[in-house]
């Protein structure tokens, strides 16, 4: 099997967990550390020091509120507790309190919150409390994603580079769909000399239209933005040499263009809406997905996953997560925490596909039966030209109903 037909049927997805190991945080380790830093906020650093106390209030009123939802919505198979929150929760509750006086219902119902107004006209003459908070949580996430160097991340990714390198003569495209805002891949295959990765963006300027181009083995297709891009007016461009979009001291002059903290994930504007085509298209032409690192709570994504792997026999599931794989009847288990996922009805997301068979799902284990991650899982799958991943489709071949 050559690697072009190889990656045409393969479709590799990334969430945090993936990026973990290259000294990037998860999004539920740094809701804990936001306390920490808040606290830290040295005397100087303007213009968060003038919202210092302010920030450590409002910090306790929306993290209680989160631990009160968490508890409410319950998210757990058996004894084990799946959803806790995250600063993702922290931002989107921290935006609606920006917009509190247009949605419905919070302008029928009430003020909020006694203390919320009480700090807003508190701090009304240094300016938005609120809007200072979301800019601090966005300078933190961006240095909690951004690696003091990235040694550990191309050691994390050495086995896809090493592919490359010893495919030269070959021509393929390895398609990464990341949730990840990170710049893990960027910086660990790109330079001024070479560019195996292509993102998407052409001289810097976003194009739908830019992907499998020569010279480029990987496509990165960023669903939910990514810390070098940027919004002018209506068109997404991406920062020089993958440099962070943000400007410390002034972020209303830049600021990464994300989906962070929003309720509905489902964008119509593009990039996302022509990223979001492109992994349904990549997934019509193929018959197993990758998961690497995913906590599936994106309803919306989820819907388009079990679709795909419901519409033949033959559509396969490979999840690597060693939480889930470390478990008894991890397929069963598995199935069941999706669709209470699916089911949950706090963003009024009503109308959810539920039904994965069991029979769909494999969960990534080494050769000695061990329990490993993202590292383990590149080292084992695209070293000797990937043969691990070709011995997989070989096996799915020998099912009744023809894989390929």
């Amino acid at each position: 099997m050559k690697l072009n037909e190889l990656f045409d049927n393969t479709v590799f997805l990334l969430g945090a967990g993936a990026s973990m190991e290259a000294d990037c945080l998860m999004s539920s380790n740094m809701l804990d550390l936001l306390s920490k830093k808040i606290n830290e906020i040295p005397a100087d650093f303007k213009p968060y020091c003038e919202f210092k106390d302010g920030f450590k209030e409002l910090y306790k009123i929306v993290k209680s509120s989160l631990s009160y939802q968490a508890a409410y919505k319950g998210i757990s198979v058996g004894n084990e507790l799946f959803y806790t929150p995250n600063i993702e929760d922290f931002i989107l509750i921290l935006r609606k309190i920006l917009n509190k006086d247009y949605l419905i219902p919070e302008p029928l119902v009430g003020s909020w919150s006694e203390k919320l107004l009480v700090l807003e006209l508190k701090y009304s003459q240094k300016g938005n409390i609120f809007q200072s908070f979301l800019d601090f949580i966005y300078y933190c996430v961006i240095n909690w994603l951004t690696p003091e160097n990235y040694d550990k991340a191309n050691e994390l990714l050495e086995p896809v580079k090493k592919l490359l390198e010893e495919t030269n003569d070959e021509e393929f495209y390895i398609n990464f769909f990341t949730l990840n805002y990170d710049l893990v891949f960027e910086k660990v295959f790109n330079s001024s000399d070479s560019r195996p990765l292509n993102n998407g963006f052409s001289n810097n300027i976003w194009d739908a239209t830019s992907f499998n181009i020569p010279n480029a083995k990987i496509n990165l297709f960023k669903i939910h933005g990514s810390l070098d891009w940027f919004k002018k007016e209506d068109e997404t461009l991406s920062m020089p040499e993958h440099a962070t979009a943000f400007n410390d001291l002034d972020p209303t002059e830049i600021s990464p263009h994300l989906i962070l903290g929003y309720e509905n994930k489902l964008f119509s504007v593009d990039p996302f809406f022509s990223l979001l085509q492109e992994f349904i298209k990549k997934l019509d032409k193929a018959n197993l997905v990758v998961i690497i690192g995913y906590s599936f709570f994106d309803a919306y994504l989820n819907n388009i996953l079990i679709k795909f792997l419901n519409s033949t026999d033959s559509k396969k599931l490979l999840i690597v997560d060693p939480k889930f794989a470390k478990m008894e009847n991890a397929n069963e288990f598995f199935t069941n925490y999706l669709k209470l996922i699916q089911a949950d009805a706090s963003t009024l997301n009503i109308d959810n596909y539920k039904t994965l068979p069991s029979s769909k799902i494999t969960f990534y284990k080494t050769d000695n039966d061990d329990i490993s991650g993202a590292k383990k899982f590149y080292t084992d799958f695209f070293s000797n030209k990937c043969q691990k991943l070709k011995d997989i489709y070989s096996e799915l071949a020998k099912e009744d109903e023809p894989f390929l």
